[in-house]
């Protein structure tokens, strides 16, 4: 019984530390391509995304939803926004070739389609909140929200939308 139990947590602790070095990964190759022709790179950090927060709430026209829409994404220390749709085939292809190679070692945490287009979200889910989210779109855009996202107040906006 003890060999199971110490099997199961040491499978588990590589489960974990597999999915933490992905991120690191995915900056990495965003750093290799930021610089090539149709690749356009935006990044916040913790003063940037600070300073976005603190201009919107100074704005004075927040309501009750931006509010939680606040709350839910306070948790986000980093914010990398890639747009890649007018990068030349061969760097976009081996882009997104690298990037889903690192895919597939990560968790699937939502998948979305609409109309031909398929966004995929990836990130851990410890059930309050999902960590380290990456929202991927194949056909030329990539965010990466380094942090937690709360999903109780996640849960509240949806329910406001209804």
């Amino acid at each position: 019984m003890k060999k199971v139990i110490i099997t199961v947590c040491i499978a588990l602790m590589a489960a974990m530390s597999a999915w933490a070095g992905k991120p690191v990964k995915v900056e990495n190759l965003i750093r290799e391509y930021k610089d090539q022709d149709g690749f356009e790179v935006v990044s916040f950090g913790r003063l940037g995304m600070h300073l976005i927060k603190s201009a919107a709430e100074l704005s004075g026209d927040l309501d009750e939803e931006d509010r939680v829409a606040f709350k839910a994404f306070s948790g986000i220390r980093k914010l990398v926004i890639v747009n890649f749709e007018d990068a030349p085939a061969g760097p976009k292809a081996q882009f997104t070739a690298k990037l889903e190679k690192m895919f597939d070692g990560m968790e699937l945490v939502m998948e979305m389609k609409d109309s031909g287009e398929t966004v995929r979200i990836y990130g851990t889910d410890n059930g309050t909140s999902i960590e380290d989210c990456i929202l991927y779109d194949a056909d030329g855009s990539l965010i990466y929200a380094a942090g937690n996202i709360d999903l109780e107040h996640i849960g509240e906006l949806m329910e406001m939308e209804q």
